[in-house]
C-alpha cells in the first residue's frame, strides 16, 4: 500500500498559510471592533453551512439545478444593473491598458506613454484587448459596452465553470451550494472582477481550465487528448502572455513529478504528457511575446524598463510592508540605466535584509501574507468610485460599503476554513489522479503565496490568484475528518435555520453599527481615469480665452471637490449649480483647483477658463472609443463624449 501521510506537509503548509490569511483579515488597525465582528459572524456562517449540509446533500439533482439555474439569472440580472447604473470610474494600470487598447482598435498604433516600456509585460494584454475593440467596434459598439460585455462573460464563464467542476470533483450538494454561495451570493460577482477589466481574472479562468483538463485527461479518447493537449498549450501560452507570475506552475510540477518518482509512481501517472504540453506553452510563450510585439508596434526601451530585482527590493521594504513602494519606483527611476537600477537594488536589498535579521524577515512575511490574504477592499482595487453614485447609494453608502467588506471577508473566512479542516486531516493516495491533480493545485497555491512572500512586492489583490486552486481543492479533497456528532434530524434542521438567521441578522445589524464607528470617505461623483504625469502623459495646452466646461451630477452631499488642472497652470475654474446658479470659485492647491465646503445634491457645472494672456497646460483626458463621465467635456462651446476633466467629488465625514 502506497505510504500516504508523508506528503501531506504540503496540504499543512497551506493550512497554515491560510490560518495566517484568516488573522489577517480578523486584524484591522485602530479597528478592534470590526474584526470582532468579523469573527462572530463568521463563526455563525460555518456553523449553519456545517448544519445545513445534510440537509442539503439530501435535495434531488433537479431541485439543485433549479436553485442554482434561479440564482444564477438573478445574478446575470444584478451584473447588468450595476453596470448600467454604478459604473466605476476605472483607473491605474487597468485604465492605462483599456486607453492603449482603445487607441489601437482606432487604428492608432502609437506608444505614447512610458508606462509600457517600464511594464512591457502588459503589452500581450492591450494588444489582445485591443482585438476585441476592433472587433466589436465593427458592430458600433463603445468600448464602455465591449469592456463590459468582455468582464460579464469571463466572470459568469468562471462561476459556472467552478460550479460544474466542484459537482464532478464531489458529487456532495453542499459543496457546490457552497461554491455558489461564495462565487455568486458574495460581493464577488458584483465588485471588482464584473466592474474593472484586469488580468486577474482571465488568470483565474486559464488557471481553472488548465486543471480541468488535467483532472479529466485520463478519461479522454485518444482524439479529445489531442484537442485537449492544443487546448492546453494555448492556455498556458495565453496565460503566461497575461500574467508572468503563471510560471510558478513549472516548480509546482517538478515537485510532483520528484514525489512521484520518490514514490515510484512517476511511469504508471498518464499525466506525462500534459505536463510537457505545459511546459512546452511557456516555452512558446517566448517568441510569442516577441510576435505581439512587432505586430502591436512597440519597441522595448530598456532605459526605461525595471529589472526584476525593483519588485524584490519593495518586497524587503518594511516602511510600505512589503507593498508597492512609490519612493523605492522614484529612486529607481531616477538612475541612469536598468543596469544602474539592477546594482542599486541588490546593494539596498542586501542592506535591508541585513538590517532585518532573521526575526525581522519572518515578521515581516508574517505581515505580508495577511496583506496578501486579506479581501477587505475589494470594492476598492483599480476603482476611483462610482462615476455618478445613484441617490439611494449615497444616503447608505456607509453601510453598503460595509456590508461589501464584511460579508466578502465572512466567505472567505468560512471558505478557508472549510479548506484547512480538510487539508489537515487528508492523507493522498496519489495512485488516485484526482487526489494527484488537488495536490498539484495545492503545490501550485503555495506557489503563488511563496512567490509573493519570499519575492516580490504584495498587494491585497495578488492573493486572489489562488482563488480557482482553493475552490479546486475544495473538491477534490475527501471529507475525511472526525466523524460527527449524532445530532436528530429536527434539531439539525433548526439548529441550521437558526444558525442562518443569525448570520443574516448579524451581518445587517453589526454592518450598520460599523458603519457608523468607522465611516468612511464616500465618492460622491468623479473621473480619475488618466495616464499619469510620472509615465509622461502631455497636458493639453489652452489658447487664451478658451472655456471649457462639463456637468456633474452629485446624487448626494458633498463637502469636497478638486478639479486636477495642472502644476502652476493659470486658470479661473468655478462650480455653478444649474438649478439655483450659485457659483462657488475653487482654489488652486498644487495640482489641483479645490472646493471644501458643504455642497448639496444637484445639478453642476464645472468651468475653467484662461485668464491669462499665454496658453497654459491642462490635464484633460481624451479616448477614441470610451465614455470618461456622465457628460460630455465641453470646449468654446464643442462637446466631446470622450474626453473629460480629471475630477474628485467627495463626502467627508467630520
Amino acid at each position: 500500500m502506497t505510504k500516504m501521510a508523508k506528503h501531506s506537509w504540503m496540504a499543512v503548509f497551506l493550512a497554515i498559510y491560510l490560518i495566517i490569511g484568516i488573522c489577517g483579515n480578523l486584524m484591522k488597525s485602530g479597528a478592534v471592533l470590526w474584526g470582532v465582528v468579523v469573527l462572530l459572524i463568521s463563526v455563525v456562517t460555518f456553523a449553519a453551512a456545517h448544519n445545513l449540509g445534510p440537509l442539503v446533500n439530501r435535495l434531488t439533482a433537479r431541485q439543485m439545478r433549479i436553485m442554482i439555474g434561479i440564482g444564477l439569472t438573478l445574478m446575470l440580472v444584478g451584473q447588468v444593473l450595476i453596470l448600467i447604473f454604478l459604473p466605476d470610474t476605472i483607473y491605474h494600470d487597468p485604465y492605462r491598458i483599456l486607453s492603449q487598447a482603445d487607441q489601437m482598435a482606432a487604428g492608432h498604433n502609437i506608444w505614447n506613454t512610458t508606462y509600457f516600456w517600464r511594464y512591457p509585460n502588459n503589452v500581450s494584454l492591450t494588444y489582445l484587448l485591443s482585438l476585441w475593440f476592433r472587433l466589436t467596434s465593427l458592430v458600433g459598439m463603445s468600448t464602455n459596452a465591449a469592456s463590459h460585455i468582455l468582464t460579464i462573460t469571463l466572470l459568469d464563464t468562471f462561476i459556472i465553470m467552478t460550479l460544474v467542476t466542484l459537482k464532478q470533483l464531489s458529487e456532495r450538494n453542499s459543496i457546490v451550494l457552497g461554491g455558489f454561495t461564495f462565487l455568486v451570493l458574495s460581493p464577488f460577482a458584483y465588485t471588482y472582477y464584473l466592474q474593472v477589466f484586469y488580468s486577474d481574472l482571465p488568470s483565474m479562468l486559464i488557471l481553472l481550465m488548465i486543471f480541468r483538463i488535467l483532472w479529466r485527461w485520463r478519461i479522454k479518447s485518444n482524439l479529445q487528448r489531442i484537442c485537449a493537449g492544443i487546448g492546453l498549450t494555448m492556455l498556458v501560452l495565453v496565460g503566461q502572455l497575461l500574467k508572468p507570475n503563471l510560471i510558478v506552475l513549472l516548480p509546482a510540477l517538478f515537485i510532483i513529478v520528484v514525489i512521484l518518482w520518490h514514490r515510484k509512481l512517476l511511469r504508471t501517472t498518464k499525466l506525462t504528457v500534459p505536463f510537457l504540453l505545459i511546459v512546452a506553452g511557456f516555452g512558446l510563450s517566448v517568441p510569442t511575446t516577441q510576435v505581439i510585439h512587432t505586430a502591436a508596434n512597440f519597441y522595448p526601451n530598456a532605459a526605461y524598463e525595471l529589472p526584476v530585482t525593483s519588485w524584490m527590493l519593495m518586497g524587503v521594504n518594511t516602511n510600505s510592508d512589503g507593498m508597492y513602494s512609490t519612493k523605492d519606483i522614484e529612486k529607481a527611476i531616477t538612475l541612469k540605466d536598468k543596469q544602474a537600477v539592477e546594482q542599486y537594488d541588490i546593494q539596498t536589498i542586501q542592506t535591508r535584509v541585513k538590517k532585518l535579521g532573521v526575526f525581522g524577515l519572518m515578521k515581516l512575511w508574517l505581515v505580508k501574507i495577511g496583506i496578501l490574504l486579506n479581501v477587505r477592499s475589494i470594492q476598492d482595487w483599480y476603482n476611483g468610485g462610482f462615476q455618478s453614485a445613484p441617490t439611494w447609494y449615497d444616503q447608505h453608502s456607509q453601510f453598503l460599503r460595509a456590508v461589501t467588506a464584511v460579508s466578502y471577508q465572512v466567505v472567505t473566512i468560512v471558505l478557508w476554513l472549510t479548506l484547512i479542516i480538510r487539508l489537515l486531516a487528508w492523507r493522498p493516495d496519489l495512485r488516485d489522479e484526482t487526489a494527484l491533480i488537488g495536490l498539484l493545485a495545492i503545490v501550485t497555491a503555495l506557489g503563488y503565496l511563496a512567490f509573493h512572500t519570499l519575492l516580490w512586492e504584495t498587494e491585497e489583490r495578488y492573493g486572489q490568484a489562488i482563488v480557482p486552486l482553493v475552490l479546486f481543492a475544495l473538491g477534490a479533497l475527501p471529507n475525511t475528518a472526525r466523524k460527527r456528532v449524532v445530532i436528530p434530524k429536527r434539531t439539525r434542521n433548526r439548529l441550521a435555520v437558526g444558525f442562518a438567521l443569525a448570520a443574516i441578522l448579524g451581518l445587517s445589524t453589526f454592518s450598520g453599527l460599523l458603519a457608523k464607528d468607522y465611516p468612511n470617505t464616500i465618492v460622491v461623483a468623479a473621473q480619475r481615469s488618466q495616464l499619469s504625469t510620472q509615465y509622461h502623459a502631455k497636458p493639453q495646452l489652452i489658447a487664451p480665452n478658451t472655456v471649457m466646461s462639463e456637468e456633474i451630477s452629485l446624487n448626494g452631499a458633498s463637502n469636497y471637490l478638486s478639479v486636477q488642472i495642472h502644476q502652476d497652470a493659470g486658470m479661473k475654474v468655478t462650480l455653478t449649480s444649474l438649478s439655483t446658479g450659485k457659483v462657488y470659485k475653487l482654489k488652486p492647491a498644487a495640482a489641483v483647483y479645490k472646493l471644501e465646503t458643504n455642497i448639496a445634491a444637484g445639478h453642476y457645472r464645472i468651468t475653467a477658463k484662461n485668464t491669462s494672456g499665454i496658453g497654459q497646460q491642462v490635464d484633460v483626458v481624451n479616448t477614441q472609443r470610451y465614455q470618461l463621465a456622465e457628460y460630455p467635456l465641453v470646449v468654446n462651446g464643442v462637446k466631446n463624449a470622450t474626453a473629460s476633466f480629471v475630477y474628485t467629488s467627495l463626502y467627508q465625514p467630520t
